[in-house]
């Protein structure tokens, strides 16, 4: 039975364990950006969470409560590098334009660059409005969040469209 429990516990044939040496592999293509990056502290995660729960109840003083004074918003055709204030206020009127968001989200990363000293949170979600028309619409979001410090420096968003239904015959 020892000698059973001893060597019957092997890798399955096909399964490739782990790799541990330190052999980079060669990449096709250049990056931009570091690809030195380790799981970062979720409770950046979790502020940028927050921040995005506030906003979608209307509280836009607290959804923006752990952005930094200085702070880079891009989105879709929407570009702002400023301060904070100037930001609340235009997102005080797009949000004051709809009744009702929700975001629906599949899921989320944090990631800290050392090199940097950057921690990112990337997440994945759909959101759905209503605007104060009754016009609904939803867009699918892969939002990456850069914080310093507990702080939202840099939020780039980037959309995906769903497919117009089918028209009716």
């Amino acid at each position: 039975l020892l000698c059973f429990a001893l060597f019957g516990c092997t890798t399955k044939p096909g399964y490739e364990q782990a790799k541990t040496d330190t052999i980079k592999p060669e990449y096709p293509f250049a990056h931009k950006y570091s690809i030195d990056w380790q799981p970062g502290d979720e409770r950046n995660a979790v502020t940028v969470l927050s921040c995005l729960k506030k906003y979608v109840a209307g509280d836009l003083k607290g959804a923006f409560e752990n952005v930094a004074d200085s702070v880079e918003f891009i989105g879709d055709q929407f570009y702002f590098k400023g301060k904070k204030d100037s930001l609340v206020k235009i997102f005080t009127q797009i949000r004051g334009d709809m009744s009702s968001i929700s975001k629906d989200f599949d899921t989320w990363l944090t990631v800290y660059y050392p090199d940097k000293k950057e921690t990112w949170v990337t997440l994945w979600y759909t959101e759905k409005w209503t605007d104060k028309k009754g016009k609904s619409d939803s867009l699918y979001y892969t939002d990456d969040v850069m914080l310093k410090e507990g702080k939202i420096h840099i939020y780039d968003e980037k959309i995906r469209r769903f497919p117009e239904p089918p028209a009716k015959k």
